[in-house]
């Protein structure tokens, strides 16, 4: 809104200033200009990106201003704005403010969406299992956020764009919520009921297969995966329909609800964060969720293969031969490169039985993505330049980064078997994460496809504001409703 009344309540005021300029308050109010001003003038804030300060301010309605620094204009994008927002969620819950005001009216095309996902976003906490605390101590969330414009012309459009915002962030924390639950609560079947619950809410359909039905498919790649768990496994498709002729895009998530390596087992330390390597399912979930939700003129498939990789007495063993569902044999020589072995049924799958015009798929799939690129940026390789363009768009609009990795078709030697047609794993410390793209490329025929490694993305980020290290981040949530949300403007 252009003209602000002050509110009924004690708000906060969130100025974002740039660094250069700094000194200028014109394009403030007199009140506020006499309060900023000594804050400026010896440097206490120079509006540095990130920076922070808050000034207690009671009266006017006001409860304190919020001082947020943009950085230099050349180097200012949209992550600045967000990171701010997750600086801004916390400072606001420290002084237990339930109500901001955004004012950006000083600046020219703002993203102040990107604010409001920061916000969002960095005031998520995963705390169903802590005692919960006493009325007084309760955590206070910003329950209302004005944000100050320039001018009042197109409103509604500005209106949808937060509200879409909004959507995508709290479906990103819906997503963050399944997979922080610990695995003794979040097995194959509480992830397929999980799914089922979500669908019935947006209108999607939702089908589950158990192991019988996979069975008599011949998902031998999938099953394999589950011998050796209590927990029988799952596939799981929901489906977004819009109608007969709108165009058909496949999303696929893997869905390892615990992964101890099998026989191949990994060693102890940070065994419990294997809990996470089920974001990928989380992803696709929250993103055809925000798709049902929106309404967008396409239908969306999203599958997912949900499993436990465990070393049960039934287990399957480094070395054996499973048939996967287009007929190709896989030598596992590794239980614990069992994503792959997951994905490869599923992409086959979904392609054969649903015809998509473009497939995706999202995983947990390598460590080697986290030693090329760390904490940063998600692995992604594709067979077709438009689906990595539009991948690396939506990327770009949210934020959640992607580094393209080369599936030339020398690697593809690396996954060549003595005694079947594939291997499940390279050469050690041979370029690990392509290689895993290269044996997933087998399982998707001519249909244009890209694969998402997010091992490095989806938990332990550090550094960033609106994220915390401990928890899932929801990577992919945001990035593939946008991919979808774009693809829609197309249709």
């Amino acid at each position: 809104q252009a003209d602000f009344e002050p509110q009924q309540s004690p708000h906060c005021l969130v100025l974002p200033l740039f660094q250069e300029g700094i000194l200028s308050t014109e394009s403030l109010s007199e009140d506020l200009s006499a309060l900023l001003r000594p804050l400026l003038e010896d440097r206490t804030f120079q509006g540095k990106a990130e920076e922070a300060y808050y000034l207690p301010s009671p009266g006017a309605g006001r409860k304190g201003i919020l001082a947020l620094g943009l950085g230099k204009r050349d180097a200012f994008n949209a992550e600045v704005l967000r990171r701010c927002g997750g600086k801004a969620a916390e400072i606001l819950r420290r002084h237990r403010i339930a109500e901001a005001v955004l004012d950006a009216s000083a600046h020219d095309a703002l993203p102040a969406e990107a604010f409001i996902e920061g916000l969002v976003l960095g005031q998520y906490r995963f705390d169903r299992f802590k005692e919960a605390p006493k009325d007084e101590d309760a955590p206070v969330r910003v329950a209302s956020l004005t944000v100050l414009t320039r001018t009042n012309d197109k409103l509604d459009q500005t209106r949808r764009r937060f509200e879409r915002a909004i959507l995508g962030c709290d479906n990103a924390n819906w997503a963050r919520d399944l997979a922080n639950m610990p695995s003794n609560e979040m097995t194959p079947t509480a992830l397929a009921e999980a799914a089922k619950g979500m669908a019935k809410e947006t209108g999607c359909a939702c089908e589950v297969l158990d192991e019988d039905h996979m069975q008599r498919l011949g998902m031998n790649a999938l099953l394999g995966v589950a011998k050796g768990s209590e927990n029988r496994a799952r596939l799981i498709v929901v489906k977004y329909h819009h109608s007969d002729d709108a165009r058909t895009l496949c999303l696929v998530g893997k869905g390892v609800t615990f992964d101890t390596g099998g026989i191949s087992i990994k060693p102890p330390q940070n065994m419990h964060e294997m809990k996470f390597d089920m974001c990928g399912a989380a992803a696709v979930l929250g993103a055809v969720k925000t798709a049902a939700e929106l309404k967008l003129p396409l239908n969306v498939v999203v599958v997912i293969p949900a499993a436990e990789n465990m070393p049960g007495p039934n287990a399957q063993k480094p070395g054996d031969i499973v048939k996967a569902y287009n007929g190709k044999t896989i030598q596992v020589d590794n239980t614990d490169a069992e994503g792959r072995l997951l994905l490869a049924d599923a992409l086959a799958y979904a392609v054969e039985k649903f015809k998509p015009e473009r497939i995706v798929d999202i995983a947990t799939l390598t460590g080697g993505v986290l030693v090329a690129l760390g904490n940063v940026a998600a692995g992604i390789m594709a067979t077709n330049e438009a689906l990595y363009a539009a991948l690396q768009l939506a990327s770009d609009e949210t934020g959640e980064r992607i580094w393209r990795l080369p599936l030339w078709s020398d690697y593809d030697k690396l996954i060549e078997a003595p005694h079947a047609d594939l291997t499940n794993i390279g050469p050690p410390r041979i370029a690990s994460s392509i290689v895993g793209g290269c044996f997933l490329k087998n399982f998707v025929g001519d249909t244009p496809w890209a694969h998402l490694d997010i091992a490095g993305t989806a938990n332990g980020v550090k550094n960033v504001s609106y994220l915390n290290c401990d928890d899932a981040t929801g990577f992919g949530v945001r990035l593939l409703a946008q991919w979808l949300m774009n693809e829609a403007e197309h249709s």
